[in-house]
């Protein structure tokens, strides 16, 4: 126990904190596209199940001392090869290889280390509590999602943390050597057995039925409070924060009793109910994540407490945790990948509620009869918001669509005086533009780019043809200020917003400009491209949760520089309700030798305008660097914890 206990800790900790280095660092490669963290996600997923099937065969085929010998040359292996240099490319085929190059080996040796030594545990103290190893495994995991963000980030750059955790992956190398010779020189009996055998299909399908509902809850709890409640950085460590503890409680101690756990999954249900039907004000936005929070957890402790309850006896521990492993992952795979197909707004967590609170009932059909009435009643009202979210969606809706970016919404909204009606597209709650529906209006920019706000001022401007960048397309609301002879280029990384700008808004088919749209990243569109000589170039990418810091750094302002003629303006819209961007801009700015102006405008409703923040900066050459007061971000440091409101 002296060592496989910090083996799994410390294997657990790395497992989780090179998942985020790893994604990140592939930004600036790949861009910030969701097919680059969904291809990070699949990756992850599939050689985590890989590993355990490797941890399953080897405890079941092989003799101890044969393991300890096999595991040894592993370990050795993944010392002696490198980690091959990581190239740009194009789509998740790429990603895929470039994780595989990157940190491949060393993910694989990490993911069969928790399963693989809780059954070297097993063997060597009979007597032991090996599934105990699990809770100390999660918990380091919970260590890790948080230290990622809240330590490790802001204080290191990712080339740094690539050594720091590099060491630490030397050092856990040491311990599994370590723990290998001391299983072959004591060599327990245990003979090999079939890789399949011993155990019904009832009890395999119950293995992977309880950790996939959990992690279903999990992924549509992230996305429901990161896109429905509030788009706010950083709020989806709270539900896998969560998720890792009710693993911690469940297996650390043998409490749990499946009755007392589907009445607490009923509460945690009806919690979830009441922030949906009743917090709706900006100002409980904590109340409502402590509520999403807390009925999270109730309902994985129902999960993971059932899953525990089922647990063998150790002999066949590497079965169950495959098992757990690949219901974990059809789980999130369902509802990261095949919801978005099937579904066209977030409506995932309320089917979820409503699929887990008719199985509470059921769990709870042979208790008393006011205890059945009880969880009948609460089962009805759980089901309640699935309906109340669905009319939601569609009420007003003109068009509807949703892929690995997000949801998307055209609604048109009736008048409301002094604002006349008009048509919106939202991304979950964030409005991406909007144009007034009466043809006589339909030309006057609305939202964040009326005539006050900064960019509205800029493009107002007299003079001669401009050739003007657009870094977010929305529904295309600059492009009313095109004239005659100007050129308008798109950088926009969503079909789904092209599709809608043209055909639900008429800004673009009705600007005087020349109107370009170029699909995909802009930065890797923009070092592809040459020399665009823009007179202005808009960024306006950073009013969502998931804000695109590899836009905002050094190296990426130098490449917007680059396509900006002399004199030429570089106008980035930092309005946002959870982050403070001006510092990072004016030290960019400072950084280059560049002035900087902030603007900010108010908001108008009679002519459809929202409060808006832009900053303008000037490349006028021959500027001197100056010390910026705030931190440069560049592609190997960023971090937007110093930037929090």
């Amino acid at each position: 126990m002296l060592l496989i206990g910090p083996a799994v800790v410390l294997g657990a900790f790395l497992l989780f904190l090179v998942q985020p280095l790893a994604g990140k660092q592939l930004l600036p490669l790949f861009g910030g596209s969701a097919s680059v963290w969904t291809a990070c996600l699949l990756f992850f997923q599939t050689v985590l199940l890989i590993g355990y099937l490797y941890a399953h065969a080897v405890t079941r085929r092989l003799r101890p001392a044969h393991q300890a010998m096999l595991h040894a040359a592993a370990v050795a292996a993944c010392i002696l090869a490198p980690r091959l240099a990581v190239s740009a490319g194009g789509g998740s085929v790429h990603v895929l290889v470039a994780l595989a190059r990157s940190v491949g080996l060393p993910y694989l040796l990490l993911s069969a280390t928790s399963p693989l030594l809780q059954h070297w545990y097993a063997l060597l103290q009979p007597e032991g509590r090996p599934y105990r190893l699990s809770a100390w495994s999660n918990a380091a995991c919970a260590a890790a999602l948080l230290s990622f963000p809240l330590f490790f980030e802001p204080r290191f750059g990712l080339h740094r943390l690539d050594s720091l955790w590099e060491w630490g992956f030397y050092a856990q190398c040491a311990l599994l050597l370590f723990a290998a010779a001391m299983l072959f020189r004591r060599n327990p009996d245990a003979p090999p057995r079939a890789i399949i055998a011993g155990t019904p299909w009832r009890m395999r399908f119950r293995w992977l039925a309880w950790p996939a509902l959990g992690s279903a809850f999990l992924m549509a709890t992230s996305t429901h409070l990161c896109q429905v409640v509030a788009p706010a950085p950083l709020l989806w460590v709270v539900p896998m924060l969560v998720y890792l503890l009710s693993f911690v409680v469940v297996f650390g101690r043998d409490l749990y009793r499946t009755q007392e756990g589907a009445v607490l999954a009923l509460i945690g249900l009806l919690s979830m109910t009441a922030s949906a039907l009743y917090f709706d004000l900006q100002s409980a936005f904590i109340a409502k994540v402590a509520l999403y929070a807390g009925g999270l957890l109730l309902v994985c402790l129902f999960c993971h407490g059932e899953l525990a309850v089922r647990k063998p006896e150790p002999a066949r521990l590497t079965s169950f945790w495959t098992h757990v492993a690949a219901g974990g992952a059809i789980g999130s795979l369902t509802v990261g990948f095949l919801s978005p197909a099937l579904l066209k707004g977030y409506f995932e967590l309320p089917v979820l509620m409503a699929a887990t609170g008719a199985l509470c009932l059921w769990r709870l059909r042979r208790t008393s009869r006011w205890q059945r009435q009880a969880a009948a009643m609460g089962a009805i009202v759980v089901a309640t918001p699935a309906l109340a979210l669905v009319e939601g969606h569609y009420s007003g809706l003109v068009e509807a669509g949703r892929n690995f970016y997000g949801s998307l919404r055209v609604l048109d909204e009736p008048a409301r005086p002094p604002r006349p009606a008009q048509r919106k597209i939202l991304n979950g709650l964030v409005t991406h533009g909007s144009q007034f529906l009466d043809s006589r209006l339909e030309q006057i920019p609305t939202t964040y780019y009326s005539p006050r706000s900064g960019a509205g001022m800029l493009l107002s401007r007299q003079g001669p043809p401009r050739r003007v960048g657009v870094i977010g397309l929305g529904a295309g609301t600059l492009a009313a200020y095109g004239r005659s002879g100007d050129r308008f280029r798109f950088y926009e990384i969503n079909p789904m917003v092209i599709e809608m700008a043209r055909r639900d808004f008429r800004y673009l088919s009705r600007s005087l400009a020349d109107i370009d749209i170029v699909e995909g990243d802009a930065r890797l569109s923009l070092a592809a491209a040459g020399a665009q000589h823009f007179d202005i170039l808009v960024v306006d990418a950073f009013s969502g949760d998931s804000i695109p810091a590899h836009l905002l750094t050094r190296e990426a302002f130098a490449l917007y520089l680059q396509h900006l003629v002399p004199g030429g303006t570089l106008a980035l819209h930092i309005s946002n309700q959870y982050l403070d961007l001006a510092a990072p801009v004016n030290a960019l700015a400072a950084d280059a030798g560049l002035g900087c102006t902030r603007l900010s405008s108010a908001a108008d409703p009679s002519q459809g305008a929202l409060s808006a923040t832009w900053m303008l900066v000037e490349n006028t050459p021959g500027r001197q660097p100056r010390k910026p007061a705030f931190p440069v971000w560049t592609d190997d440091w960023n971090s937007l914890l110093p930037v929090l409101r």
